[in-house]
């Protein structure tokens, strides 16, 4: 059985489930912001049509100038991508050969980009009795003879976070073996009280941040990332970069989305916590477990039940419920699904579905 290797595939996990979508399904797979996009970007998506009639800024230094200046970095430590996916893949390639260790669970992309470029990679798998946290004496061996790891922070698909002490031991752990620690920062505008590694920047050279405007800003089919570094790393992803990587529209629009990015955020994640607290003393009081997430997004398993959760999704799915499995999640097995925080309405649509799905077992 062929599942699709992201969320956001209906159709896909449709047909590999061998069954129809339903009309009116909700997408619980997939972790973009729930609610409508900037109002003005409809807007000013008619004054876009002259981005494309010209070749855009090769390197996007407009967009570059504004995040650095946002983060209080130069602004020859950011660089902008097609999406944070194409630069893990400049990662990689910049590290191709490289022994990698992977902090997982986490996003299959960090295992795909390096493998794809020869890479040697391992695993470091946290687990749910210690809350998917780390053990930095165990870390501290894993690392031996790294020369790249990554950390998803916060973490997908656990929704855990490491708080600022955490970040800074790990990252002075990696400076003293000498590896680059890549810290995805992909949903860190989902928490109330964002933790990040851009402080670091200014005491380490062996950091590299992503970030992406996929997530916060509800724009998956733009492709808009940006990774912030020492000049060095940067240098060393940019070499293998394209020109016009990022095209004349995303370019602009993210300089917009960047513009209003603090007012924005914080409401999308004052909305989501909000509805993170409603929604889990619901959950385990219908025999559920969720993870302990900080973010818009969390992982699901019924309590005392360690079997794959395959009976459940093509249950939800019969229920016009499509969650993310976690067959390719190593650490998972399976074990669990993931799902989004969607809207009050929405969330309500599961919660009965989860309340059916307890009646028919």
């Amino acid at each position: 059985m062929l599942l699709p290797n992201h969320g956001a595939n209906p159709e896909l996990l449709a047909r590999s489930l061998q069954t129809e979508l339903k009309e009116n399904s909700l997408d619980f797979s997939v972790n973009v912001n729930p609610y409508p996009p900037l109002v003005n970007l409809k807007e000013v998506w008619g004054s876009l049509f002259e981005e494309i009639l010209h070749y855009p800024h090769p390197s996007a230094a407009p967009f570059v100038q504004l995040a650095a200046e946002m983060a209080g970095l130069g602004p020859e430590q950011v660089l902008a991508g097609n999406g944070a996916a194409e630069l893990i893949f400049l990662i990689a390639h910049a590290y191709r050969g490289a022994n990698v260790l992977i902090i997982e669970p986490a996003f299959s992309e960090y295992r795909e980009a390096c493998e794809a470029n020869g890479c040697k990679v391992e695993s470091f798998i946290t687990q749910e009795e210690s809350k998917w946290g780390i053990s930095f004496e165990e870390l501290e061996k894993s690392l031996e003879g790294k020369q790249l790891c990554f950390l998803c922070n916060p973490n997908n698909p656990t929704g855990t976070v490491l708080d600022s002490d955490q970040l800074e031991r790990l990252l002075q752990l990696c400076s003293e073996k000498k590896v680059t620690l890549v810290v995805d920062e992909a949903f860190v505008h989902f928490m109330e009280n964002p933790v990040t590694a851009v402080p670091l920047l200014a005491h380490f050279n062996n950091l590299i941040i992503l970030r992406s405007l996929t997530k916060m800003f509800h724009l998956p089919g733009l492709r808009l990332g940006y990774a912030m570094s020492s000049l060095d790393l940067i240098l060393k992803m940019k070499k293998y970069q394209p020109p016009w990587s990022v095209n004349g529209p995303a370019q602009k629009i993210g300089m917009l989305c960047l513009a209003q990015e603090k007012p924005f955020a914080a409401d999308i994640a004052e909305k989501t916590a909000n509805e993170r607290n409603r929604l889990f003393p619901v959950l385990r009081r219908l025999g559920f477990e969720p993870s302990p997430s900080l973010v818009n997004f969390y992982l699901l398993r019924e309590k005392g039940e360690e079997k794959d959760r395959m009976d459940m999704i093509k249950y939800l799915l019969s229920r016009r419920i499509i969650v993310r499995h976690t067959f390719n999640f190593n650490g998972l097995e399976g074990r669990f699904i993931r799902l989004a925080i969607r809207t009050p309405e929405e969330n309500d649509v599961l919660l009965d579905a989860l309340e059916g799905w307890n009646a028919s077992c």
